[in-house]
């Protein structure tokens, strides 16, 4: 009787590519972490170990702060794929996708020390919104959340030649989203500890309006950011 081989992961690779069932150069694993589990898939093996490493780091280190903090119902089971496909940055899906991070690895080998954009997008995962870019729930706000959630959770965003900026251009306005918002929802909360955590669950319960800001501050919404840009 024959002694049988182990069951590697390359063996089990090898014998499912013979098989036809399985691509010889895809990059799967599953980490659980708390009560969160990430599965990681990368078909064509693009992004080399010490990246995916830093991806799968970061997502932790993120992604668990963020949702005890904002929304401890948030997924617990989370994707992150790798698709050469897209040819944007990173984004989350909707419906059926909405707990799946995917992520061009053109960036990230053009801007290796970007990895904190996954921070970013797993707390799009957190905002976990039932709408987008409307009166309800709009896109200038969902994004300024995300990139304040970048710098607050952020694990290396000076490798990347990332900050929230501080300085405002006459162009910019508080609608003008991701760090411009993101930087005043800091000075904001720094103002009134809890209104970004305030303005979260109204956005995801569907309770937003612009009044909510001046509940939250004790001044409208313009009157705040005048007072903002003062500073800047």
């Amino acid at each position: 009787m024959r002694t049988p081989l182990p069951i590697t992961r390359s063996l089990l690779t090898a014998l499912l590519v013979t098989a036809g069932l399985a691509d010889a150069h895809a990059f799967e694993t599953t980490q659980t972490r708390e009560d969160v589990t990430l599965h990681y898939r990368d078909a064509s093996d693009a992004l080399a170990a010490p990246v995916r490493e830093r991806i799968i780091e970061t997502f932790f280190g993120a992604y668990l702060r963020e949702r005890a903090d904002f929304h401890p119902a948030a997924p617990t089971q989370i994707g992150i794929v790798i698709d050469p496909a897209y040819d944007g940055i990173a984004f989350v899906g909707e419906k059926a996708q909405a707990a799946t991070i995917t992520i061009n690895p053109a960036w990230l080998h053009k801007h290796p020390g970007d990895i904190d954009l996954v921070t970013h997008e797993a707390m799009h995962i957190v905002q976990g919104y039932p709408e987008y870019a409307n009166a309800r729930v709009p896109g200038w706000l969902v994004e300024g959340i995300a990139d304040y959630a970048r710098d607050r959770y952020g694990k290396d965003n000076a490798a990347a030649g990332w900050a929230l900026p501080t300085q405002v251009k006459p162009e910019q306005s508080f609608t003008t989203g991701y760090r411009v918002t993101g930087a005043f929802l800091k000075w904001t909360e720094e103002a009134h500890p809890g209104l970004v955590k305030a303005l979260d669950g109204a956005l995801r319960e569907g309770r937003y309006t612009p009044a909510l800001w001046e509940t939250l501050s004790g001044v409208a919404l313009p009157v705040l950011w005048a007072q903002y840009v003062r500073t800047r």
